[in-house]
């Protein structure tokens, strides 16, 4: 205000404008022992200068496939195989439109078959019987293991011609199956 009474007023505006999110952390767990039938979570952290609440989306893939939404994913042998690599993807958007993301993947190892048992015939066997080894076998993986057979004596193979150079009444012959 001046002597006389006037007045003058003068204004200036500007836009707040909106700041993009951050990712600043994502983390599949568990990151070691990954196999065809682990069950993963991904958590993530986000960073929002503007202080906003935002949603956290979750996308998951097993190589190039597209395997799930959310933060779990449970692997199958239908699902994934040993050597695949399965991300996590983790998106923010802001109330701007604005979007941030992040990933991290870990690898499908492979599980070791087992041999679940071993069945030589015939039995009673003699020194000019032809025994025949059968191994029955499990694969958490899915996968059909390769069996190699060993004999006692030596042989191998999933079958042995016994002669009296190779066995006499009362030794015992072992077949030893391993999976692989």
């Amino acid at each position: 205000t001046d002597a006389s009474g006037g007045e003058t007023t003068a204004s200036d505006s500007i836009s707040v404008g909106n700041t993009a999110p951050t990712i600043t952390s994502v983390e599949i767990t568990p990151d070691t022992d990954v196999t065809t039938s682990t069950t993963l979570t991904c958590a993530a952290t986000y960073e929002d200068i503007d202080g906003e609440t935002l949603d956290i989306s979750y996308a998951w893939t097993i190589g190039d496939t597209e395997a799930g939404t959310g933060t779990e994913l449970v692997l199958t042998p239908d699902t994934a195989s040993p050597s695949d690599t399965v991300t996590c993807t983790a998106s923010v958007t802001d109330i701007g439109s604005e979007t941030a993301t992040g990933s991290d993947s870990v690898a499908v190892g492979n599980t070791t078959p087992t041999v679940d048992g071993v069945v030589i015939t015939p039995d009673p066997a003699y020194n000019d019987s032809t025994l025949t080894c059968v191994a029955t076998f499990s694969d958490a993986d899915g996968g059909t293991p390769d069996i190699a057979y060993a004999w006692s004596t030596g042989d191998t193979g999933d079958t042995i011609t016994l002669s009296s150079d190779i066995a006499a009444s009362g030794d015992t012959i072992t077949c030893t199956a391993t999976a692989t």
